[in-house]
């Protein structure tokens, strides 16, 4: 299956958008990412969920930018040497890496098959923890930041950036937060996220403050915690658990 559909849902005539992916899944995690981009990884490229019924392991992550026009919103990373079939799952992780494990495509354990139990874990690292950027990864300075919400309150988040000299605007910052799903069976439950209402101010070098305003509503943030980042111009910080509610 390579169809790849998206909807506005609060459109007044919401209709469907619809296009391929650069190759088949089924039973794929799809994981929203703390920047706002999506990753497919895991799944097999032919067949369905249950025992024995797939084959063809989808070994290669795609990533979504929902931002750009059609035809140009997938990027293909890089692939993995595990199968990951029938019971395999995925989480985005406060480091912003992603916990791949499972795969166990029998009613039993075994070890010796075409597609055997599989044991190991591995993690992923996105296009934005390359290293080359860094200098752009902004630094939530935990100890000075306000870590439990009020529905349509502000609050604030301190961070730092390697470099000390950038004036930033709202353009340059943006904070979301994560509500971390229970993934498995290629469907991520409950998972949303947030991008806030931000105002920076710098207070000295190198040290930002943004002031953000917390979801107004208990339907559109749920009472509970959530991986706060501040993404800098795509690139984002490591996360912070904040309470709301």
């Amino acid at each position: 299956i390579k169809d790849c559909s998206r909807m506005v849902i609060t459109d007044p005539d919401p209709k469907w958008d619809s296009e391929e992916m650069p190759s088949g899944r089924t039973m794929g995690d799809s994981l929203v990412l703390p920047n706002g981009q999506i990753l497919f990884i895991n799944g097999a490229q032919k067949g369905t969920a249950a025992w024995w019924d797939a084959d063809e392991p989808n070994f290669t992550p795609v990533l979504y930018f929902s931002e750009k026009p059609k035809g140009q919103r997938f990027k293909v990373l890089k692939p993995s040497q595990i199968a990951r079939m029938y019971h395999s799952t995925s989480a985005v992780l406060p480091s912003g890496k992603i916990w791949v494990g499972g795969s166990n495509t029998h009613d039993t354990y075994k070890d010796k098959d075409r597609f055997p139990t599989e044991t190991r874990i591995e993690a992923f690292s996105p296009p934005y923890l390359d290293p080359k950027l860094d200098k752009y990864r902004p630094q939530i300075v935990e100890e000075s930041s306000e870590k439990k919400l009020m529905y349509g309150k502000n609050f604030e988040t301190q961070f730092k950036l390697q470099d000390t000299n950038q004036k930033l605007t709202k353009q340059d910052i943006k904070v979301s937060m994560y509500f971390p799903p229970f993934t498995t069976h290629g469907y991520s439950m409950n998972q949303r996220l947030l991008f806030l209402k931000t105002f920076i101010a710098q207070n000295s070098e190198g040290t930002y403050k943004v002031t953000s305003k917390a979801p107004t509503f208990r339907e559109v943030a749920p009472p509970g915690y959530y991986l706060l980042f501040i993404v800098h111009r795509g690139v984002p910080s490591k996360g912070m658990w904040v309470q709301i509610g």
